[in-house]
This record gives structure tokens, sequence and C-alpha cells, in this order.
């Protein structure tokens, strides 16, 4: 049976140009289709406004069985500051980079 489990890797508050104040959160996805050797690894991030009302979230479909190589994805995502509306974007040119 498949399960998804949501890891919070980071929480960052940033700003975008002059506009107001990002809240983003990085989270490791898993899902683990029974046993350690076949868990695949994704990305989810989420967006909230000012108010911690939540305005933007996206998920990645299963990316890779390499725990590591998604962390390192992550870093660079948030590193970067990188938005639910252009994660899969970047991600695709990350990927096709490595």
């Amino acid at each position: 049976m498949n399960h998804y489990q949501y890891i919070p890797i980071r929480e960052i508050t940033c700003t975008q140009g002059e506009g107001p104040l990002l809240h983003l959160q990085y989270f490791l996805t898993c899902l683990d289709r029974g046993n350690k050797a076949d868990t695949l690894y994704g990305i989810r991030v989420r967006k909230y406004t000012e108010d911690q009302t939540l305005a933007e979230e996206s998920d990645t479909p299963p990316i890779s069985y390499s725990e590591a190589f998604v962390r390192q994805l992550l870093q660079h995502l948030i590193h970067n500051a990188v938005t639910p509306m252009c994660l899969l974007e970047v991600l695709d040119e990350l990927i096709s980079a490595a």
C-alpha cells in the first residue's frame, strides 16, 4: 500500500522585490511502497500570505529513489527561495543540467 510522508525541511521568510513578505515551507516527500528500498522521494513547497493563510502549494511527482539527491535539489530551491508556482520549471532545469 502506498503511503506519503511529508518531512519538514526548512521554513523561510523573504521579500520579493518591493512586494509583501513571502513565507515559504519546504518538505521532502516520501512515497513508502512497502520497504525502504522502494521508497521514492519528491518535494512539496507551500507559500503563505502575511496572515499565514495558505496561498499556493505544489508537489512534484516522485523524483528519485535517492534521498540524498532530492535533499540536494531541496537545498538549491531553498537557497533561491523558489515558490510553488516555479517549482516544476526550476526542477526541470536542475535535473536536465545534472
